[in-house]
């Protein structure tokens, strides 16, 4: 499951069509390299000016553009090496290039690969990468009871 959390002032992301064109866009970064859609979560957390410091200073003060800091949680699959993790930073920042950057403001990211032996979906350890289990959880977009042999740990 990825968890993204996105951090903004309220003055920014103030739509649905703004959050839902974002959230499928991150979607789709996900859907690419076959992971089932629900497993991505993306909330937007607007932050006031006076609850945001960077460096003892609020962000964005008055002068300052706004601020968007991401987080991401990686959990259903890791990053194995170089060529993918950079492949993966470079769909991220084309996802966002429109809703961030075009619109001028500061940004920052991060991302964290979290364990996956840690993880479960309504109470059920989600089937392994490529397996017909996760096939099937990414066909019916949600967490379904499978046999081990079908894609369990």
């Amino acid at each position: 499951m990825p968890l993204w959390i996105i951090y903004h002032p309220p003055t920014t992301f103030t739509t649905p069509s703004t959050k839902s064109a974002l959230s499928q866009a991150i979607t789709k970064i996900y859907t690419a390299a076959n992971l089932p859609a629900f497993y991505v979560n993306v909330l937007f957390i607007p932050i006031e000016p006076n609850s945001y410091y960077i460096g003892g200073v609020s962000r964005p003060s008055a002068s300052a553009k706004p601020w968007i800091r991401i987080t991401i949680q990686n959990i259903a699959r890791t990053l194995p090496n170089e060529e993918v993790r950079d492949k993966f930073l470079g769909r991220i920042d084309e996802a966002l290039k429109p809703f961030i950057e075009d619109q001028g403001y500061d940004w920052e990211y991060s991302v964290e690969e979290t364990r996956r032996d840690l993880w479960k979906m309504n109470g059920l350890v989600p089937p392994m990468p490529g397996t017909k289990a996760e096939a099937k959880w990414a066909e019916e977009n949600r967490a379904v009871k499978f046999e081990k042999e079908e894609g369990g740990l």
